[in-house]
């Protein structure tokens, strides 16, 4: 009966009525705790680090091979990451951080694993740092654009609080959710640009809310008539920052389009030619680059556009900016209700000004420049480290993950 009325298992009810008669387990209020079921035995945390998290990581990387000509092992960047940043996580969840990073496992002179970028990340860093160089020194505004969101429940995490004033108590679930588009640089917030909207649902990744159709009627719309000098406008690579103008058949692509695409082209084909054998042509004359359509959108209007490179969101210094507009609404939220919610962020992106912009894109600057010095120190630090291996292809396997 105590089972079916409290919605306990029997073998729980029995453990506690045994520890009712021997006394086990009786604290001061005399109340015997429930035995812990195994939802609620302690659990490894997931660890999903930041932006700015992500940038000091990579950053510290590069301090162990530039500053103190030593190799980042896993269990050495996991050490310097608990005392820099409180990194919680296990080893095991850092090394699939570095994955994601980027970073990869090769063979090092000493005989122990060395982490190193994969070369492809490398290279477009390289890339972008030389070409926004260029547009600096040829006097362009540097507009930079970016989204984030807001949830209605986002709060302050301290406040002062006595046993008789208890200060803030927020919400048990997150509420609801406000997306933020916005583009700014060095002299502040484009006027005229800002969209702050409520998203159709507060879980998940607030990418979803936004989609290629939505960030082009906002770049016409918002941003683009706002503009009133020539700009570099700089942008991640979201997937909606990437709609294809016209998509170049793969693998997923049906038989008829492949043929369709290559017929739009006068490119001659068998009609009885199989998929791979119209793959195979495809890929013999597909374009060398990819053209996107807000890049043609952006260039018709006299634009230039430059996005950054994968893993590298600390060179957007929006990212700064957003830090600061969550820190405002956060500080002032206290009743949790979405049209006071999306209040506080108007008024606190009106209050972030030149002067916050100013100092994001110094600090940013200050990154860049870190980078282009110690890049050719890196490659000479690895090349030290480095013993060319007859198949390199075993690096990526999961024993490789040692915990030195």
């Amino acid at each position: 009966m105590a089972a079916e009325a409290t919605g306990v298992g029997m073998t729980t009810v029995r453990k506690i009525r045994k520890e009712s008669f021997s006394g086990e387990g009786r604290n001061e209020e005399n109340l015997y705790p429930l035995p812990a079921s195994s939802s609620e035995k302690v659990k490894t945390n997931r660890i999903f680090p930041d932006d700015f998290d992500c940038g000091v990581i990579r950053r510290k990387i590069r301090e162990f091979y530039v500053m103190r000509k030593q190799l980042p092992t896993v269990g050495k960047i996991h050490k310097e990451l608990a005392s820099d940043i409180g990194f919680h996580g296990s080893i095991t969840s850092l090394r699939k951080i570095l994955r994601n990073l980027g970073y990869r496992w090769k063979k090092c002179g000493s005989n122990r694993k060395v982490l190193m970028e994969k070369p492809d990340v490398s290279r477009l860093r390289c890339e972008y740092l030389r070409k926004v160089k260029q547009y600096r020194d040829s006097g362009y505004d540097l507009v930079y654009l970016d989204e984030t969101w807001i949830d209605t429940s986002h709060t302050a995490k301290y406040c002062w609080q006595s046993v008789e004033e208890r200060g803030v108590a927020a919400p048990f679930n997150k509420g609801q959710r406000l997306i933020v588009v916005h583009a700014g640089g060095q002299n502040g917030f484009v006027p005229g640009a800002e969209l702050v909207f409520k998203a159709n649902c507060a879980t998940g990744d607030y990418h979803h809310e936004m989609n290629g159709p939505n960030f082009e009627k906002w770049l016409k719309e918002k941003l683009l008539p706002n503009l009133r000098v020539k700009c570099v406008i700089i942008m991640d690579n979201a997937s909606y920052h990437s709609v294809q103008s016209e998509k170049t058949p793969s693998s997923s692509t049906k038989k008829a389009d492949i043929q369709e695409w290559l017929r739009n082209r006068d490119i001659p084909f068998g009609e009885k030619l199989t998929r791979p054998e119209l793959l195979n042509i495809v890929k013999m004359y597909k374009p060398k680059e990819k053209v996107y359509r807000i890049d043609s959108l952006i260039k018709e209007r006299g634009h230039e556009v430059l996005r950054l490179p994968p893993y590298h969101c600390e060179f957007n210094p929006i990212e700064l900016i957003w830090a600061n507009l969550k820190k405002k609404v956060g500080q002032r939220n206290l009743t949790f209700k979405l049209t006071d919610v999306q209040t506080l962020t108007h008024n606190a992106l009106a209050d972030i000004g030149i002067t916050d912009w100013e100092n994001a894109v110094s600090h940013v600057l200050a990154i860049e420049e870190n980078y282009r010095q110690t890049e050719l120190l890196v490659d000479d630090q690895i090349d030290q480290f480095v013993i060319p291996l007859s198949d390199e292809s075993a690096t990526d396997t999961a024993s490789e993950f040692d915990s030195d």
